[in-house]
């Protein structure tokens, strides 16, 4: 399927690895130009390089965009450099400290809300101004199933992927007018890499496509319709999708790509 993506501009935030980079070539794949942001500036190089022998017009832009400022100058800078931008994606945004409410200090906190949060207000604000000077623009950030199935140790992380639902929501309604859309994804268990993969098929004597489920259905309860988790290409190709002509009639939306997870 055609996505009409050939010679749109995207800027994908967090692209060094998992979906981030799988988004970033499936966007290559489909004509996309792309700015990529990430703070591993020799992952960074590396999965540019990898783009560009596949024919990708890449431009990297090395930073951490939890710094104040840093996406502001990513986005001047993509602009420069490719004259418009017609999408964003955010997919940066880890799991830090694990911890209960009583016992997360107010650094821990901080810390969630500068990379949990602000990473994708940040970019958002930086972007959505040149994004309105396009007839059609999308963004798509990332939040978590977790903000539907509470875990006492992620209420940090959850707190502020459940903020991040709330501003996706908030902003389609305040730019949908103005041809912006914006939506969110929610992902499920996601596949790490596979040293991690065969060390716990080992652990728990399981074939190495059960054994990222296996870990968290043992260790966390999580029930998945699917029984494994999901591959950093299947996350991606929803995000091109509603970065696409073919969703634009998509906005506001949350969609939860998770295999089934029992909530």
């Amino acid at each position: 399927m055609d996505l009409k993506l050939r010679g749109s501009v995207v800027m994908i935030v967090g692209a060094t690895a998992g979906i981030g980079a799988a988004t970033a070539r499936l966007l290559v794949a489909e004509g996309a130009r792309l700015a990529l942001v990430a703070r591993r500036e020799a992952e960074l190089n590396r999965v540019c390089r990898e783009l560009v022998a596949a024919g990708g017009d890449v431009l990297a832009l090395p930073g951490d965009a939890s710094v104040g400022g840093a996406l502001d100058a990513a986005v001047a800078k993509a602009v420069t450099h490719f004259g418009m931008l017609h999408g964003v994606v955010v997919v940066a945004g880890p799991i830090n400290a694990r911890a209960q409410l009583h016992e997360l200090s107010d650094q821990q906190w901080e810390l969630y809300f500068r990379q949990g949060l602000m990473i994708s207000v940040a970019a958002c604000r930086a972007a959505v101004p040149e994004l309105l000077k396009t007839a059609h623009s999308a963004i798509v950030l990332t939040s978590a199933y977790s903000v539907r199935a509470q875990k006492p140790d992620l209420v940090a992380y959850t707190a502020f992927k459940t903020a991040i639902v709330a501003v996706s929501k908030n902003m389609a309604k305040t730019y949908g007018g103005r041809g912006l859309r914006v939506n969110c994804i929610a992902p499920g268990v996601i596949e790490k890499d596979p040293q991690n993969t065969r060390e716990l098929a080992r652990r728990y004597g399981v074939t190495e496509a059960r054994a990222r489920y296996e870990y968290v259905h043992r260790e966390y309860g999580m029930n998945v319709a699917l029984e494994r988790a999901g591959r950093h290409e299947e996350f991606a190709a929803p995000i091109a999708f509603l970065l696409s002509g073919a969703a634009s009639y998509v906005t506001g939306a949350l969609l939860n790509i998770d295999g089934g997870t029992d909530f």
